[in-house]
């Protein structure tokens, strides 16, 4: 075949490719550009079809339709977290816009204190083609340690018996302010389970933390002015319950033990309490009175 008869069908599928890249748009978006180790970098994928046809994207040799890249300080590319499941295949219909919801160290360790650069490869399978979105910049940091305790997990959950560390933390997010942070990680082998906010930290005053019988922990923080949270986390590292409470005067919420293991809250009003009218506490209506009573 002449070079003038290839040309003219280079030509063609060089415009192909750009116009594919100008009608199929790929952004990444993260949630925060600062981060906790271990804490989940999460953000959004954006995708836009602008070619007319519907898309399909799904699996291509075995590989996802939606990678990334990684990389370090130095530049060095991170090596993915070996058995991910691939992401679910999808139809990006004509004109549609898709959110997706992503979680990078889901993928890549980037627990190291450090800077992480990251791109999102979406890949195209009919004209087999990758699109990458612009750069994101990650930065990788620690907590400041504030209390630890190791326990067991008890008999009748799985992996009863080995040691788990609960650990609380500060950090501070520059104009956001402070959070503190709940760390569970393997006390035998250092692996860490979880690592994420439990709420804004007012430092007024310090947090309190008790463990019942059956080694949940319970954490009541001040969050703001006269404003309290109160969270249980689970043996496995989950929240199972969190409530806000309120000061009302002189009335502040405790956290109480009982001899029994039990753990408590006492005192404060709840969010329920503190929206409530102050005519709907102050007076009952006529309907409510006890029986027997004359109306007026």
């Amino acid at each position: 075949m002449s070079w003038l008869r290839i040309f003219p069908l280079l030509f063609t599928i060089s415009l192909l490719v750009e116009r594919a890249e100008a009608q199929i748009q790929v952004e990444l978006k993260l949630d925060r550009k600062l981060y906790v180790a271990h804490e989940p970098i999460s953000g959004e994928l954006i995708m836009v079809n602008r070619t007319g046809r519907d898309l399909v994207f799904g699996d291509s040799g075995g590989l996802s339709w939606l990678d990334f890249s990684v990389t370090d300080s130095r530049g060095h590319l991170i090596t993915p977290v070996a058995n991910v499941k691939n992401e679910r295949s999808m139809v990006l219909a004509a004109g549609q816009t898709h959110r997706h919801k992503v979680t990078i160290n889901r993928y890549y360790p980037m627990a190291t204190i450090g800077l992480y650069r990251v791109k999102a490869n979406v890949t195209f399978p009919s004209i087999n083609r990758v699109f990458t979105s612009q750069q994101q910049t990650v930065q990788i940091t620690d907590g400041q340690p504030m209390w630890s305790q190791i326990v067991s997990v008890p008999p009748g959950y799985p992996d009863a018996g080995r040691n788990r560390e609960y650990s609380l933390m500060t950090f501070y997010h520059g104009a956001r302010g402070k959070s503190i942070y709940f760390r569970m990680k393997d006390s035998d082998s250092g692996m860490v389970y979880k690592t994420y906010p439990i709420g804004d930290y007012m430092t007024v005053r310090k947090p309190v933390q008790a463990i019942d019988s059956q080694n949940n922990l319970h954490i009541l923080h001040m969050s703001g002015p006269k404003a309290y949270k109160y969270t249980i986390v689970g043996i496995h590292g989950d929240p199972i319950k969190q409530e806000n409470l309120y000061q009302k005067g002189d009335n502040r919420p405790e956290l109480r033990s009982s001899d029994y293991g039990d753990v408590s809250v006492v005192g404060g009003i709840t969010q329920e309490q503190k929206e409530t009218p102050y005519e709907q506490v102050q007076f009952r209506r006529l309907s409510e009175r006890p029986p027997g009573m004359p109306s007026q």
